[in-house]
Parts: structure tokens; sequence; C-alpha cells
């Protein structure tokens, strides 16, 4: 995985998901839904860097990510590599007294080292989000040259505090963690217990000291101090890490590839190496993703009306009554139904997944690119096969369930060297909802608007590709859904003169589909406001606190709230500030 800046760890891979996953809902959070823009094929924007998309795909078929509306969570905690089996090492779980990298890929190491570290329990509570403490001079040496050498929380504003704290040198990060060691004594003396792990298999206190890991270059000065730290590893949950030889520490060599060499026995077999761009955007998408209080937008807002348009491909405009062989849905689980009823039998999973993706690509993917869509992680000769096979198949298929011979159904056009489907004798229900979103935003007869709108929201029967957990799907989904909510919005707007209660239920239809979209709180709570229902603004905005709350400890946004305040009379909002 990333071959050419590094090998990283399926475990790593899927932290790296995890938290590309944490910042979809963000984004999500925050989308405006805006109705006047044309409808669109093309998937949202990934908040994974390019470099790292190849592991946010691998990752997130490991996960099995199927619910977009959870955050992830990885099961083995900072995985910084694999044993001979293959199987993820655990740096909380290494035997011994802490862990010594050298060799010629040690630094790219310790930068998956410390990734794999403040990935951990990225959308779990505080007490398993470790802490590392290091120096600036070290972290400057993992990062790329002139990067700025900060934490994860440079302005302060984070729920958590900083998870990266950087020191002036490694005498102050040594005290640090002595400080952090005495700390943890004197709790577990408190408690009568012996480890952390004990305390926190505990339920009568609060008290939960997450992993605390201390990452520092070697000093003879200090080596005492250290083994002193060291000591204590298991029972009080810190992990000293020296980058280079330390005597007292277990050591192991680490090749330019990440495999492990030492004098001893030692579980780990090869361990995850990355580039310094690499290890700067993991770091910048914690950042991003770290719960903290956010102005957010208010819908009374003016919003950007002129956003840059996204280069589309031309989406096939629909016969109102098709007359197409094949009706192929991929709004919700993908189904493949003709004349004589739906296909259930015959059909590769893989051939439904290439239908998926080229009614998502109406001009067409070439087969390298299905490859890549589909199978990331496999030999390309035998991604090639595989395509191939399920594109063959499902043309046979088709051909038997038709009872037509003649069609292709999948049309490969030599010209392009794509491959697309045929709209002669496919219909897809995203195009016929796109279609008739696009109808929508060039009426300018509301009723015509509305029941356009109606056939969209009819249409959407889930998320796009439900059910499979290819990463490729997420961000289409992503796109669809947020256009669907935008198609809710507007049907709202239409009816709320006439049609208050009308107008809610289809807001509060639009928060099932995703319910952390903070502007559709918004709107339900004005209208209630203006319909003089104190209760119901408040109840709305504890279903959006309690929704969020499962988004790694998120709250509403100072814009949600102040939203909330001006839908209450004077009395009621002094009240609930008070409290």
């Amino acid at each position: 995985m990333l071959p050419a800046r590094g090998w990283i760890s399926i475990g790593l891979a899927a932290a790296i998901a995890a938290i590309a996953t944490l910042l979809r809902l963000q984004r999500r959070r925050h989308a405006r839904l805006t109705f006047t823009t044309a409808a669109s094929t093309a998937p949202h924007p990934a908040p994974v860097p390019p470099p790292l998309a190849h592991a946010d795909a691998i990752g997130r078929r490991h996960l099995g990510l199927i619910d977009n509306n959870q955050p992830a969570h990885p099961t083995v905690p900072a995985p910084i590599g694999v044993d001979s089996n293959d199987t993820e090492v655990s740096l909380f779980r290494l035997p011994g007294s802490g862990l010594a990298l050298d060799g010629e890929g040690a630094v790219p190491a310790a930068r998956a080292v410390l990734a794999a570290v403040l990935t951990t329990g990225a959308a779990d509570t505080a007490s398993v989000r470790p802490v590392v403490v290091t120096t600036a001079a070290l972290l400057a040496q993992l990062l790329p040259a002139g990067h700025p050498v900060v934490g994860l929380d440079p302005d302060g504003t984070a729920y958590d505090g900083e998870r990266l704290i950087v020191l002036a040198d490694t005498d102050a990060a040594v005290t640090y963690a002595e400080e952090e060691m005495t700390s943890r004594r004197r709790l577990l003396d408190t408690f009568d217990t012996t480890t952390i792990a004990d305390l926190h298999a505990r339920n009568d206190h609060a008290e939960t000291p997450p992993p605390y890991v201390l990452l520092i270059e070697p000093a003879t000065r200090h080596a005492g101090r250290v083994q002193a730290i060291a000591t204590h590893r298991s029972a009080l949950d810190l992990h000293p890490i020296v980058l280079g030889p330390h005597d007292n520490l277990p050591s192991i060599e680490i090749t330019r590839d990440g495999t492990t060499r030492s004098d001893r026995p030692h579980p780990l077999h090869r361990v995850s190496t990355l580039s310094a761009e690499d290890l700067a955007a993991v770091l910048a998408m914690l950042t991003d993703a770290q719960a903290r209080p956010e102005p957010g937008i208010d819908i009374d807002d003016p919003a950007d009306t002129t956003p840059a348009a996204p280069t589309v491909e031309p989406c096939p405009v629909p016969l109102e009554d098709p007359s197409a062989l094949v009706h192929l849905r991929v709004l919700g689980p993908v189904t493949v139904t003709t004349a004589a009823g739906p296909v259930t039998t015959g059909m590769r999973s893989g051939s439904y997944t290439v239908l998926a993706v080229l009614a998502t690509h109406p001009a067409g993917r070439t087969l390298h690119q299905l490859t890549a869509d589909l199978h990331p992680d496999v030999n390309p000769a035998s991604a090639v096969k595989r395509v191939r096979t399920d594109i063959t198949t499902a043309r046979r298929v088709l051909r038997t369930a038709t009872g037509h011979d003649e069609p292709m159904f999948i049309v490969f056009d030599p010209a392009t060297g794509r491959y697309h489907l045929d709209p002669q004798t496919v219909t897809v229900d995203l195009w016929h909802m796109l279609t008739a979103i696009n109808h929508a935003t060039i009426s300018d007869n509301d009723d015509e608007t509305l029941a356009a709108l109606r056939r969209a929201t009819d249409l959407y029967a889930g998320d796009f590709a439900e059910g499979r957990d290819h990463a490729w799907a997420v961000d289409y989904a992503t796109s669809y859904r947020h256009q669907i909510l935008t198609a809710y919005a507007r049907i709202a707007e239409i009816l709320e003169p006439d049609h208050p209660d009308r107008a809610v239920a289809a807001l509060e239809r639009a928060t099932d589909l995703d319910p952390v979209n903070e502007e559709l709180y918004q709107r339900i709570m004005r209208i209630h406001g203006r319909q003089q229902r104190p209760d119901a603004v408040r109840r709305t905005l504890r279903l959006l606190e309690e929704r969020l709350a499962d988004l790694a400890d998120a709250e509403p946004s100072q814009a949600t709230r102040r939203v909330a305040e001006r839908q209450l009379p004077p009395a009621v909002s002094r009240a609930g500030r008070t409290s």
C-alpha cells in the first residue's frame, strides 16, 4: 500500500478511513441546502488528500462501512505493523518496556507510529484517545521542511484539549512524562488499584486517563529517567518510544521497506512507514476532525449562490415512459428489473457493482478506471479479469432476462476506450431523479416545481448502492443524498405558507436521510417558531444534540443555537440561557 511513498498495514489504513468517515460526517453537518445549481452525477469531493485516497479505500473496505451515518471504530488500537502471520500489532500491546526504532527506515516508521497513535479512538470517547508528547525538533524531522511544528489544537478550542503536545526539548518532554507518571500513580493509590486498565474497568468514578506516548530522540543523560518511565509502561499505560538506539528498551532495526530486524525475538515483522507529506496530511485530517465549538452557518445568512461549477458528465435524459428493456435501480440496494420481473439469479455481485459504477458515469469508464474503482487492493491483471468477467456475465444475464439476444447493454466505445450503459436499452433511477431535479431548477411555476421535486424524492429509495462497502461509492452517495436534501428543503419552502405542518414533515423526512445536517434542523425550528411552538423548537434542538453526540462528541454550532433562540419568546430565551 502506498508503494511509492511507503507501506502501511491494513490496520493503519482502517484508522485513516475512520478519520475520513468522521470528516465526511462533519462536512455533511455544515452543507448548505441551496437549490440553485443543476443536478449532477459527480461525487462530492473526498476529504482525503489524493496520496491517502488508496489507504482510505482499502481501510474502508476492511472496516466494512455500510452505515454512512455513523463514525467508524477500528478494532486494533495504535496499529503500527504486522507480525509474521500478517496479524496487526498494536503499540499498546507490545511486550517489554517500550520501543527503540533504528535503521534506515526508522524515521518513516516513526511517522507511521505517530499517525497510528493519534488516529486511535478518534470516533470514541476521550478516554481511549491517546496523547503524544514529543519535541519540536523531532516533529520537524518527521514533517516536510518548513511545515508548522504545532499540535492538533493550536488555537486551544478542541473539547478534548491538545493530544499532540510539542515541547521545547527532550528534557522538557521527559519531565512532562515524569509528572504524568506521578499523577497516574497517585490516581491508582486513591482508588486502591494497581493498573490503569483496572481503573478503566471500574464504573464508580469518572477518571479515565488515556494511553500516553512519549516520542523522543536518544539522549544519554536522560537514559535513566526514560528507563524509570519505561518500568511503569504496562501499569500506567505510558509508552516510551525512542527514535534511535537505546540500550534499555527493546530495539528493532527497520529497513527502507519497513521490514524489521532484531537480535531478540520481537512480534513486529514489518512496520508501517509514511512519507513526511503523508504524515502532514494525516495530522491535518485529525485537526479538522476534532470536536470543538463551531460558529456554523446561520440559515438566515446569505448562501454563496455562485459556487465553482464542477466539471460534470452530461446525464442522459430518460423518456417519461421509457421503453428500455432493463430498469436499473441504484438508489438503495442495486437491483435490475425487466418486463418479466426482478433479475434474481445468475448475476454476479461484481456485475451489479459494475452497473452501479457506470450509472454514475453516463459517458463511461475505461477498464483501468473500473479496476481502480472496484479492486484497488487486487493485482491489476487479476482485477482486469474480474471486471471483464463481470461485464460478460451482466450482458449474458440481461439477454436471457429480456429475451433479446442482440443488445449489448454495456457498450464499448473504441474511440474513447470506455464502457458505458446503453441509454436505449437501460434506464436508471438515478438519471430520472436528476432529470426531475433539473426540471425543478428551471421551472418558474411552483406547482410544476413541486411536482418535479416529488418525483425526485419518490425515486430516492435509499443511499446510492446501499449495502455495498466499496469505498468509491461513498462520495457519490454523499452527493446524491445532498441533492435530495436540497429537494426536500425546496419542497418545504413552497409548502410552508399554506401548509406549515407538511413543510415540517418534509424536512423531518430529510433528517431521517441525513441525521447530522444542521440546516435541516434550523429550517424546522424556524417554521415552529413562526407557528409559536417553543416546545417543538426545544425538542428539535435536543434531537440534534442527541444525534451529534454520537459524532465524536460534537455539539450544535453557535449558529444553530442562535436560530433556536430567535424562535423562543424573550422570557423563555432568557430562562434557557440561565439554565
